[in-house]
């Protein structure tokens, strides 16, 4: 009955997003983190191609109704939206461009129907670090499928690559270090380079409350620094920005503090050559 009724509403919020005059309210899903804005997000189909869809995402200050037109420009871009199929099998990263009006706006082609969370993840007036997960569905009401969790272990292949973690476990409540090395072949990948800036870039999410920590592996020269206490925020503006024509290094080191135990599902994305590549991982934290 409780997974009936979630699919009602999920259908009832479809509706009214793709209609184009809804707005839907966001979920506060950062890990950690304190609401300080709203966050609103409008669906609108293009050419009555039902998916392609124009994404319009704005934050407010909680008692205004006012879009904020600033926010901190993090890991090279002012906000991450990163879309999810509610079964876990499709994972996308994209960046809207900011509107004088404060909108964040994209046209993004979806790969089939069916439900999806959409994270919106900024820093709006240089401010606390804002999380918020929309739900909506495409074309396919009450579609939704189990989540893909098949364990993955420590090791997952991907392209030419294979990508080893130092384990697969999570401490809830702590901070863990997990070193990740990137082999092609059997020997240490030469041909990586930045994303966004950066060695790699990881987003974890929580498979029951679908809530949401973002991170990314640090050089293991810089991963060294003593880092606990620190806020995943704290640790991100630690980070000198990579060119993306710099070489990035085969041994990196994730600094992960969830709060939440459970089974988690982390896509590792890292460009190898000229292409993007992501390694799904299934982790659990106790």
């Amino acid at each position: 009955m409780k997974k009936l009724i979630s699919l009602l509403c999920l259908a009832a919020a479809s509706a009214v997003a793709l209609g184009g005059s809804g707005v839907l309210p966001g979920h506060f899903v950062y890990q950690g983190g304190k609401a300080i804005t709203d966050g609103h997000l409008r669906l609108s189909p293009i050419a009555g191609n039902p998916l392609k869809q124009r994404i319009d995402l704005w934050m407010t200050p909680t008692s205004s109704s006012t879009p904020i037109r600033e926010y901190a420009v993090e890991m090279t871009k002012k906000l991450h939206v990163v879309i999810v199929s509610s079964d876990f099998k499709t994972f996308l990263h994209v960046h809207p461009a900011l509107g004088p009006d404060g909108h964040f706006r994209l046209d993004q082609e979806f790969p089939a129907g069916g439900p999806y969370y959409l994270y919106a993840d900024g820093e709006p007036n240089d401010g606390d670090h804002q999380v918020f997960r929309f739900d909506f569905n495409l074309n396919k009401p009450g579609s939704e499928k189990p989540r893909d969790l098949t364990p993955t272990g420590r090791e997952v292949s991907i392209g030419p690559y294979t990508v080893d973690l130092s384990k697969a476990k999570l401490t809830a409540g702590g901070m863990d270090m997990i070193e990740v090395q990137i082999l092609k072949g059997d020997t240490p990948a030469k041909d990586l380079h930045p994303y966004l800036g950066v060695p790699a870039h990881a987003v974890f999410l929580n498979s029951q409350d679908l809530s949401y920590v973002h991170v990314h592996p640090m050089p293991v020269s810089a991963g060294e620094v003593n880092m606990m206490g620190m806020s995943p925020s704290e640790m991100r503006k630690m980070t000198v920005e990579m060119p993306d024509s710099s070489s990035s290094p085969p041994n990196m080191m994730l600094h992960v503090s969830v709060r939440e135990p459970g089974t988690y599902k982390l896509w590792l994305q890292f460009r190898g050559g000229d292409q993007l590549y992501i390694a799904p991982f299934i982790m659990t934290a106790n």
